[in-house]
């Protein structure tokens, strides 16, 4: 049962494949590099520098975002964020410009959510791998830490750069074998309290969660193609609450989320309460 489940994965991700580089063929035509602020598909900054705000970073750290899991727990995930979390990337013209000149014109907020996380975090993402997404920008605010945290370890590699399934990785994963043998062009990030790092998910990438001994809380931000992340939805690891769940937003923030050009206005649902995406 076991190796059957295996293989309807891999021919799953072939199957995917050839949306994922249509959409990103698309991507590539329009893509000036001479825009693009990421140097082979990654960007190490802070955050406060990314939304060009001085206290963004204080603000998250001050706020009931700064949660440690739960006893026994390794990680603490959360969609529901504060409308200054919303406001503050949103009216972000630095971000706007950064995802848009990176993934084009037809760019969304595909997902916004709190991931925290212990060292020894028991995941499979700890093995070699790229989201099976394409292009896909992810950016990680790291706006507080506990002594060390872990650390991303990627490989560099700068546009075009098409998707293809990586069969040796996807079995590994799929199989449970933790491929994180050191890789020659690997490059370590690692995070203090306000730093930012934002990358493209279909760059070979590990999370480092048995090197460290620390805690990194942090806010991650997704972007993607709208389109292409429709075409994916439920297959692979996007939309908006990772494709099982409507993101709630506070009313608060209701015109700032109907006229920016990151939201995706065919998600959106205003009710009395909240209004809902995804």
């Amino acid at each position: 049962m076991k190796l059957l489940k295996v293989i309807r994965l891999i021919v799953r991700r072939y199957k995917l494949a050839s949306i994922i580089k249509k959409s990103d063929a698309t991507s590539d035509a329009s893509y000036d590099p001479k825009k693009d602020r990421l140097s082979d598909g990654y960007l190490k900054t802070t955050i406060n520098e990314l939304v060009q705000r001085d206290d963004f970073t204080d603000k998250l750290k001050t706020s009931s975002l700064r949660k440690l899991p739960k006893q026994h727990d390794k990680s603490y995930f959360t969609w529901e964020l504060p409308d200054f979390v919303w406001s503050t990337l949103l009216s972000s013209r630095n971000l706007e410009s950064l995802v848009k000149d990176y993934i084009g014109p037809n760019v969304r907020l595909d997902d916004l959510y709190i991931k925290t996380v212990l060292d020894g975090y028991g995941s499979a993402s700890e093995a070699w791998h790229d989201d099976n997404v394409g292009y896909r920008l992810k950016v990680f605010m790291v706006f507080d830490v506990e002594n060390t945290p872990s650390g991303t370890i990627l490989i560099p590699k700068a546009r075009p750069n098409l998707y293809k399934v990586s069969l040796a990785d996807e079995l590994s994963r799929a199989l449970k074998m933790k491929k994180k043998e050191t890789r020659g062009s690997e490059v370590r990030v690692g995070y203090e309290a306000g730093d930012c790092l934002i990358f493209d998910t279909n760059l070979a990438h590990r999370g480092d969660y048995s090197s460290g001994e620390g805690i990194r809380f942090c806010l991650i931000a997704e972007f993607m193609d709208r389109e292409k992340s429709n075409a994916l939805r439920g297959k692979a690891p996007c939309s908006p609450g990772q494709g099982k769940a409507k993101i709630k937003i506070p009313t608060k923030v209701k015109e700032l989320i109907l006229h920016s050009d990151l939201i995706d206005n065919d998600l959106i649902n205003v009710a009395d309460e909240a209004i809902y995406y995804g």
